[in-house]
């Protein structure tokens, strides 16, 4: 997924995406996105030349699918003096994290595009598009909805083993959620799923050690033990478990923000489920 967001401009559709920049009847708005997932989609879905600014952490690789596109982006903080500015067309914003700065944004008279944050693959897409349609790009973002759909598309068939995506302090995703539909597609059983846990909720590390999944998917950057809660991933207990269950980590990257990206999740998830399998 990551190498076609690069791709997308190419050929015809790069001569076509210059052509519509320089001509003033339809100039492609401007943006400043003050948002780690919103920075994301603007990197995915708009032009270079309409990214006025993003946040300073969509070039850190180890939260950022789009790390290497950030590169080199200018970046701000993400305060309204420095939107205002910008002065940019649209301003692309987190719905529950920005909300003062929003407010005050609009005010201001700015538009600004408050993110949510959905837990689903329709959601995604729907809010994927949506954002492509704000920047003039309906068409790209039709088709990374289109190619994610097709990444989650799960298998026909029986899952072939289960799996568990363990967090900091043992929180776990259950059914209907991104998770939950990664690994579903991945032709993996959710384990917390299996336990009863709905959307969200939390896996003991006693709980854990009765019933082992065949595969405990970790976060490579929320694994690292630098915390309490991150502690409990790295615990010694989980050696004793292993054989016969494995033990892998998925890019953070690849999993904190909602987007077309996942699909690289799906993907590892995939190999993964295939070496289980061998």
């Amino acid at each position: 997924m990551r190498s076609s967001i690069r791709r997308r401009l190419s050929g015809p559709a790069a001569m076509g995406a210059v052509l519509m920049a320089a001509s003033p009847a339809i100039a492609l708005p401007t943006v400043v996105s003050i948002n780690l997932c919103a920075d994301q989609l603007a990197l995915a879905l708009a032009d270079r030349a309409q990214i006025l600014a993003i946040g300073p952490l969509a070039a850190d690789p180890a939260l950022s699918a789009m790390h290497g596109e950030a590169a080199g982006m200018p970046t701000v903080r993400g305060t309204a003096e420095e939107v205002l500015r910008l002065a940019p067309d649209l301003v692309l914003s987190g719905a529950h994290q920005q909300r003062k700065t929003n407010a005050l944004l609009e005010r201001m008279g700015f538009r600004v595009m408050a993110l949510p944050s959905p837990d689903d693959v329709e959601g995604v897409a729907r809010m994927t598009v949506a954002v492509a349609e704000a920047l003039g790009h309906g068409p790209r973002g039709r088709r990374l909805a289109a190619e994610m759909r097709a990444a989650f598309r799960v298998p026909a068939g029986p899952p072939t083993a289960s799996a568990l995506v363990w967090r900091p302090n043992g929180f776990v995703s259950g059914r209907g959620t991104l998770s939950d539909a990664g690994l579903a597609a991945a032709g993996l059983d959710n384990a917390a799923a299996r336990a009863g846990i709905g959307a969200w909720g939390t896996m003991p590390l006693e709980r854990l050690v009765a019933r082992p999944p065949d595969l405990l998917l970790l976060e490579d950057y929320m694994a690292e033990k630098s915390s309490r809660a991150q502690a409990l991933l790295v615990h010694p207990a989980l050696a004793r478990l292993s054989p016969p269950m494995r033990v892998a980590a998925v890019p953070t990257a690849d999993w904190l923000c909602p987007g077309p990206w996942m699909a690289g999740a799906v993907g590892r998830l995939r190999d993964l489920a295939a070496e289980g399998r061998g």
